[in-house]
């Protein structure tokens, strides 16, 4: 597995086993050298502004190998790439749940606000500088 990420998750995706490189300048090459060719899948999970164009050339041109569960609106119907909204699979989501209970899967949350402290979160989310996931707890 190869992964894209900040000094923020570097070292819990290297633990998991993952190779990690940082977005920017050079992305495609060295993603494309990590994996030695054109990987089977790309998961885009980051809300990295402008990043599927990016994806699509490391996967070759094939915006099939992609699915996005990050926000990019219009951008990812356009490109063809799969998203999370498009594509729901209720089905897995026990598979999800298990591998979460065996400490295999995990969401990082950075903070949880009261629902009322709405307005909070969403600043620091449009901030960039979460660093995981913001919970709203009604």
């Amino acid at each position: 597995m190869i992964a894209t990420a900040g000094e923020t998750f570097a070292g819990q995706l290297r633990a998991l086993g993952a190779e990690v490189t940082a977005y920017g300048d050079g992305m495609v090459e060295r993603v494309l050298e990590l994996c030695g060719g054109v990987p089977d899948l790309i998961f885009d999970a980051g809300p990295i502004s402008g990043v599927l164009p990016d994806l699509v050339r490391i996967a070759g041109g094939d915006p099939r190998r992609i699915l996005t569960v990050s926000n990019h609106g219009d951008a990812a119907d356009a490109l063809g790439v799969r998203n999370s909204f498009s594509a729901l699979r209720y089905e897995v989501l026990g598979d999800f749940a298990r591998l979460a209970a065996e400490g295999r899967f995990s969401v990082p949350i950075a903070r949880a606000f009261p629902l009322e402290a709405w307005r909070e979160a969403l600043d620091l989310s449009l901030s960039g500088r979460a660093h995981g996931k913001l919970v709203l707890l009604p």
